[in-house]
């Protein structure tokens, strides 16, 4: 990076680049995050959920299969498949940072490093 005493201009030409940069990369961010979503379904398809980033429930759909189940049995279902759903839209959240920042960055390493460990 130039010396702002020594090349201002070439600062300036600098510091304008990586604003660039840093603005290019928030709008994929931004885009990428958006679109990152997990989806899973019950072993038989009873219910299927869609979760955004951060938890977000976008979608819930109960098939005509979960008519037939108590409303105990329905409730640990829905549970069970929120935080699967839950936990794919954390990988993909991951991966929608890994697009825009690099599998090697830092904030992908902490991202990777506060996700529960696997069952």
């Amino acid at each position: 990076m130039p010396s702002v005493f020594e090349d201002p201009e070439g600062y300036m030409r600098d510091f304008q680049t990586r604003m660039r940069t840093m603005v290019e990369n928030a709008s994929n961010l931004s885009e990428a995050m958006e679109s990152a979503t997990g989806t899973a379904k019950s072993p038989d398809g009873e219910v299927r959920i869609t979760v955004g980033v951060g938890g977000s429930l976008r979608e819930i759909v109960l098939t005509a299969k979960s008519q037939s189940l108590s409303p105990r049995t329905l409730s640990a279902m829905i549970k069970e498949t929120y935080d699967e759903a839950a936990k794919n839209a954390g990988d993909a959240s991951t991966e929608a940072l890994s697009s825009v920042f690099g599998e090697d960055s830092e904030i992908v390493r902490q991202a990777r490093a506060s996700r529960p460990p696997e069952e």
